[in-house]
């Protein structure tokens, strides 16, 4: 059994840090979060406008008004990913996020996240390419998490079941 999880930032930046996580699970369910920046233990500042315009269409006011603290969101990410074998990202910036998260919030995740690449490769030889043809075959992105986790799953599913 496996999920999956996506983020959206502050931008592509080595400063940037997460505003939004969504992920899907198996049974088609799933949840997005918005990650108030004004609750990490240090300071997170970098914001890209054009991310915010052009993207993900999320502004800073609204992350920090709508958005829940960084150690509720690692406890709610915990309990309801805890339990899976394998939880998966399609982007090594997934994993930068988590771990900036995290450690934002003093916590450990209860999961371990894996770029989706690696696993098709190492465990099923399917070449990357062949995920990112799985991916685009479901059209545009919409760049928020969890629509765009419950891609991933779907693109994953397509390869694997």
């Amino acid at each position: 059994m496996w999920a999956t999880l996506d983020f959206e930032a502050s931008g592509l930046s080595d400063q940037s840090y997460p505003i939004e996580v969504g992920y899907s699970l198996p049974d088609g369910g799933g949840e997005s979060l918005l990650i108030d920046p004004l609750s990490a233990s240090d300071v997170w500042q970098y914001w890209d406008e054009y991310a915010e315009h052009h993207i993900h269409h999320l502004s800073r006011k609204e992350i920090e008004r709508f958005g829940a603290s960084v150690i509720d969101v690692c406890q709610h990410l915990n309990q309801a990913l805890g339990k899976y074998e394998h939880v998966f990202c399609d982007s090594q910036w997934d994993l930068f996020w988590l771990g900036r998260l995290y450690h934002a919030a003093h916590m450990r995740p209860s999961f371990t996240l894996t770029e989706v690449g690696h696993w098709l490769m190492q465990e099923n030889g399917i070449a990357r390419e062949r995920f990112q043809h799985a991916l685009e075959a479901q059209g545009p992105t919409k760049h928020r998490a969890m629509d765009d986790a419950k891609q991933i799953r779907q693109a994953i599913s397509h390869l694997v079941e």
